[in-house]
């Protein structure tokens, strides 16, 4: 995900038009945004309305497997965040693994034990 100076520069860098009336849409214009949601997900989910799809859909992304995307947006609502984030960087270091997400889902299972065991 790019940061807020990168999508400012990009907005700037933008080729101007040459009305005189600069509305609010034509301000923050995000069809010329290369991170524009509708580039990066496609028309399927084009109806994203909270934060929590959103992340379940990039992970669905990450790791190649878009079939299974409304269980990932399901896993972001309800799992921690901060267990998802650590499979998905275990998940990243197999670069050549032929199926990422089920190294995921495995992780994900083994961090949940942990936080278990930890609460106790």
């Amino acid at each position: 995900m790019e940061n807020i100076k990168d999508i400012i520069t990009q907005m700037k860098n933008a080729p101007k038009k040459e009305d005189e009336g600069v509305g609010q849409n034509e301000l923050f214009d995000i069809d010329k945004l290369e991170t524009n949601p509708k580039k990066v997900l496609g028309d399927k989910h084009k109806y994203i309305s909270k934060e929590y799809q959103l992340y379940g859909l990039r992970l669905a992304g990450k790791l190649g497997d878009k079939d299974r995307a409304t269980m990932y947006i399901k896993w972001a609502k309800e799992k921690p965040r901060a267990i998802l984030e650590q499979a998905l960087s275990f998940t990243s270091d197999y670069p050549k693994a032929r199926d990422k997400a089920r190294i995921f889902m495995w992780k994900v299972k083994e961090l949940e034990k942990e936080y278990k065991l930890k609460k106790k």
